[in-house]
């Protein structure tokens, strides 16, 4: 994953030295959203809070909850996802690879979860045969066994009982920008694809970036475009205008993409 932010910041860096860039999402999107610029994010440091628009943690914690399991993992506060948050051997605490946060808006509260830099062939989600990372491997082609996966739980509601389970490889993306896809999802019908950015904007002209990606598109199971986030500058989410749910969903996912380089 070092190489991933070494990437992202390089960009940074070169953008910020000049003139300030924007990211290029799809015209679909760009033609029906709303973008924000994240606020309590400096480069690698997290200030107080992190928010944009709405949306804004209330708390972020180093590590997840510790609870009682077949596994000696973690838990979760209810039982039903403890059974979906009881995942990750304690060797990754220790290692500091786990944090937690919450995100709110005017209505509702979040609980995520979130481990860096493990092998998606490494974890077991209990006997939940329907998670994203056991049917990952036949299904959606994840799971590979690269040691720089980003792994985050969401669970947008207090009622959830399973969670939106999200698969980054930071490794894939950042050396296949082009082709590789990650996949945040909750079953096999309820889901979205995850592709890299490439392009950005400079004086109100869009180009290519020469390598790598600056951050990540959401595309819903139509195909449809309808969220990003960018990592460049200060970073920047941008919702389309679809559902309060939905973009409350898409705002804890982007916001879990944005504190990656607090677990590093």
């Amino acid at each position: 994953m070092k190489r991933f932010f070494c990437l992202v910041m390089t960009v940074t860096i070169l953008v910020s030295s000049c003139t300030p860039g924007k990211m290029v999402v799809s015209d679909e999107l760009k033609t029906n959203h709303d973008e924000y610029i994240v606020k309590g994010k400096d480069g690698t440091r997290i200030k107080q809070k992190m928010s944009f628009g709405e949306y804004a943690t209330t708390q972020i914690k180093r590590s997840w909850t510790k609870g009682n399991s077949y596994r000696n993992g973690i838990g979760y506060g209810g039982t039903a996802q403890q059974e979906w948050v009881n995942i990750i051997s304690t060797e990754y605490i220790n290692r500091k690879q786990t944090i937690r946060f919450n995100l709110a808006d005017s209505k509702n509260l979040s609980e995520v979860y979130c481990v860096s830099r493990f092998n998606a062939k490494t974890l077991e989600i209990g006997k939940n045969p329907n998670s994203l990372l056991n049917i990952g491997l036949d299904i959606l082609g994840i799971g590979s066994a690269s040691s720089s996966n980003y792994y985050v739980q969401i669970f947008t509601s207090g009622k959830d009982t399973r969670p939106w389970e999200m698969v980054i490889d930071n490794q894939l993306s950042q050396a296949r920008p082009k082709e590789y896809i990650g996949y945040l999802a909750k079953s096999r019908t309820e889901y979205y694809s995850i592709v890299p950015v490439t392009k950005m904007e400079i004086k109100g002209k869009p180009g290519n970036i020469l390598a790598g990606s600056i951050g990540f598109e959401f595309r819903d199971a139509q195909g449809r475009s309808v969220a990003a986030v960018s990592f460049i500058n200060k970073g920047m989410v941008f919702l389309g205008k679809t559902t309060a749910e939905e973009r409350f969903l898409l705002a804890n996912a982007c916001t879990a993409l944005l504190l990656q380089d607090v677990i590093e």
